[in-house]
């Protein structure tokens, strides 16, 4: 949910890095970064939802 370009390249880079991680077999780095990402993303809808008009 990239509600702007950079929210989008920034998700896009985020998990760019996930897949690496995931393919090179560090898993637990891997589950950080896509915890992060997952809360991050949250957040942006929580913000566009309920203070972005």
């Amino acid at each position: 949910m990239a509600s702007s370009k950079f929210s989008a390249i920034f998700f896009f880079i985020l998990y760019s890095v996930l897949l690496f991680l995931v393919l090179t077999m560090h898993n637990m780095a891997a589950m950080i970064i896509m915890g992060i990402g997952m809360f991050l993303e949250g957040c942006e809808g929580l913000y566009c939802n309920f203070f972005k008009h």
